[in-house]
């Protein structure tokens, strides 16, 4: 009697824990990284001449920061329902993708609650990992799912993972390079959203 109550409370337990992780990690690591780019914004004031090394050095504070930006919406704790405006979606993305062979297409106007935002974004990571190769990801919204379409020359398909998703019986090793899945599936059991995964050739489809 007593396992079977204690354990989906650990369960839970080691879920939050995870996320708060997350959310830490990603605190500690933004400030640094803004110090970063206040530092190179007082060498600009200085009179110092630009140089590539600064133009490098500033576009991989950008690129950093709003990678962290992603990861605690995607990987951090949940803390209330907070809506999280198409705007700073966009923004966050496409700083995230500038430069990248990979574009992400936000084709959704209206603000979402932050495990909405989390749905989509754990998805966005997974066709991300597909696609090592580039191409371009759509977003979009249809009624009360996320459908997201990636499309490339070449995609790399691990099935077991996509089955993860399926909630259908995989063998696949969950890993921190491939964590997303393992966390996509478990929030869309824990919102109650079915998953449809569907792969070809030259393209992914996901619905959640």
């Amino acid at each position: 009697m007593t396992d079977t109550t204690e354990r989906p409370l650990a369960d839970t337990q080691n879920a939050d824990l995870a996320g708060l992780v997350g959310s830490r990690l990603c605190h500690d690591l933004i400030s640094p990284i803004g110090a970063i780019g206040n530092g190179l914004e007082l060498l600009e004031l200085s009179g110092s001449a630009p140089t590539e090394e600064i133009a490098l050095i500033r576009a991989s504070v950008q690129a950093a920061s709003a990678r962290i930006s992603f990861f605690r919406i995607a990987f951090g704790a949940v803390r209330g329902e907070q809506l999280i405006s198409a705007r700073e979606v966009s923004t966050t993305l496409n700083a995230m993708f500038d430069g990248s062979r990979t574009k992400v297409s936000w084709a959704v106007e209206e603000s979402y609650s932050r495990t909405e935002v989390r749905l989509a974004f754990l998805a966005i990571a997974c066709l991300e990992s597909a696609m090592a190769w580039g191409g371009i990801i759509e977003v979009r919204r249809s009624r009360d799912a996320w459908v997201l379409h990636a499309t490339a020359e070449r995609l790399k398909i691990e099935e077991p993972l996509w089955d993860t998703l399926r909630r259908t019986r995989s063998n696949a090793e969950i890993t921190g390079a491939t964590v997303q899945f393992g966390l996509l599936a478990q929030t869309a059991l824990e919102t109650r959203r079915p998953v449809s995964v569907t792969l070809s050739d030259g393209s992914i489809s996901l619905l959640v």
